[in-house]
């Protein structure tokens, strides 16, 4: 089985190293998403030192978090330094990428 990053050009062409290849398209589509505008190099890292099944079950347990209170969401994109443009980017790329498909 081939490993599929992100950084790899079948994926997305993103220069990020996280191991997607045991997430679902729209999974793999907002993970590079998230990963590409992550503000903190720390948080980053933690996602590429992640397994493929480390990434599926991260995300996995943060759906409720991702797709629950939009408020709290939003708080604490806000708290991590995000702009109400990217915010509202943010919020609409994880419904319909993440929630949407539940």
């Amino acid at each position: 089985m081939a490993t599929c990053t992100l950084m790899a050009a079948s994926c997305s062409g993103s220069d990020s190293a996280v191991d997607t290849s045991r997430l679902t398209d729209q999974e793999k589509q907002w993970v590079d998403f998230s990963y590409a505008h992550e503000k903190n190099d720390q948080i980053k890292r933690n996602w590429e030192e992640l397994s493929a099944e480390g990434v599926k079950s991260y995300l996995h347990r943060q759906r409720p978090r991702l797709c629950g209170d939009t408020a709290e969401l939003l708080r604490s994109l806000k708290e991590a330094g995000y702009t109400a443009e990217e915010m509202q980017e943010y919020k609409e790329k994880t419904e319909e990428l993440i929630c949407s498909h539940l």
